[in-house]
């Protein structure tokens, strides 16, 4: 015990006098816990830009025009004179659509034709492209129901009715996660988290990476007579506990702090955030390991956790994915800390349903290390890396 002791104080001290260390390990963690915090703080995107064509000029189209614009997820910003000049706005990315509202719309729909206002979006940006294309049909549903309804009006049925015959069958919507429709809850868990876990496989690799590219690897095992154990156990420790220190004040941002909703036991958020990061320092172990430089090791260990947010689910729901994909993402850690985190959170799911994820990532803690022991072990008899960049 006392060489680990011994190589954790050390690694303390490094702590300080490493500027890369510091920075991997101190800095980036707040400064992404406080950016995410900060990015979505509105929980919900508000009075996005839209253009709006207006070829009509009458009391009907400035009605529209009216009721687009109290939409809380868009804003009229630009009124362009025709609907080329609309387009080059959502081209140059001034606006995310142009609605362009046709000539004698009004003595068109008084007439009893049917009209159509067009509604033209940047798809290409899923989030707003989304929420302004909801807007414009919510809007153009609205009015088109007021026509509808006046014009039974007018035939003598009775509002109620009227109500009926216009829809016959209303959706009894029932939300069963994130009923808030917050995309900070559902975003902001997986950004804060996955950035978390990018830091923790990154500074594990630095310290483990920095001794063998300056071949003190050997160095360190003569100080603990040969114990492999021993320098893992000094190097790692300090920094499990301060990971975990960094993960509690991570989660006291999003559940105190922001007051994302949190419906589940907190024991099993918190030993799944120690198992998430022994798993990504069992991991880093690995790339280290198997790694001919210091380079190497870095590129590989952020890459691996980089690639974890795809899949996640994040991004794409995995039961979307192919089967092999499906099976692939089964080796991330931060794929089961993501799901028993919204469980135990925004679902509030009870703790046996999330002892599968706690169990794999146990497994994915052992496995890792395990595989790479023995040239972990050669690695640290040579001292340094194969290639010396």
């Amino acid at each position: 015990m006392k060489p680990s002791l011994r190589i954790a104080k050390r690694e303390i001290a490094l702590l300080f006098n490493s500027r890369s260390t510091f920075i991997f390990a101190v800095v980036l963690p707040f400064v992404s816990i406080l950016f995410f915090n900060t990015l979505l703080s509105e929980g919900v995107a508000r009075d996005l830009p839209i253009a709006v064509v207006d070829l009509d000029r009458t009391a009907v189209s400035r009605n529209v025009i009216a009721q687009l614009e109290a939409a809380p997820e868009i804003s009229v910003n630009f009124f362009p004179l025709n609907q080329q000049k609309g387009e080059e706005l959502v081209r140059l990315g001034k606006v995310y659509g142009v609605i362009t509202i046709p000539k004698n719309f009004e003595a068109d729909l008084k007439s009893g034709k049917q009209v159509s206002i067009i509604n033209q979006y940047n798809s290409n940006l899923l989030l707003a492209g989304g929420l302004e294309y909801k807007a414009f049909r919510k809007v153009i549903g609205t009015i088109s129901a007021g026509v509808n309804i006046e014009k039974q009006r007018k035939q003598g049925v009775s509002m109620q009715q009227a109500l009926v015959n216009y829809q016959p069958i209303l959706a009894n919507n029932h939300v069963l996660s994130n009923p808030y429709t917050n995309y900070s809850y559902y975003l902001n868990t997986g950004f804060i988290a996955m950035f978390f876990q990018i830091f923790v496989m990154l500074t594990t690799i630095y310290i483990f990476g920095a001794d063998l590219k300056y071949s003190k690897g050997n160095k360190l095992l003569s100080i603990t007579n040969n114990n492999l154990s021993a320098i893992i156990l000094g190097k790692v420790l300090p920094f499990t506990v301060w990971f975990l220190f960094v993960g509690v004040i991570m989660l006291y941002s999003m559940y105190v702090w922001q007051d994302f909703p949190f419906f589940g036991s907190k024991i099993t958020v918190f030993t799944a955030l120690l198992l998430l990061i022994l798993a990504n320092q069992s991991y880093a172990l690995f790339f280290v390991a198997v790694s001919n430089s210091f380079r190497e090791a870095l590129t590989i260990g952020s890459g691996f956790a980089a690639v974890s947010l795809s899949f996640s689910g994040i991004t794409f729901p995995i039961f979307g994915m192919p089967k092999v994909l499906q099976w692939l993402s089964q080796i991330f850690p931060f794929t089961h800390f993501f799901e028993l985190l919204l469980d135990q959170s925004q679902r509030g799911f009870p703790v046996f349903y999330s002892l599968n994820a706690l169990i794999i990532l146990v497994v994915l803690t052992i496995v890792p290390i395990s595989l790479g022991w023995f040239k972990l072990k050669r690695l640290f008899s040579k001292g340094v890396f194969n290639h010396n960049i």
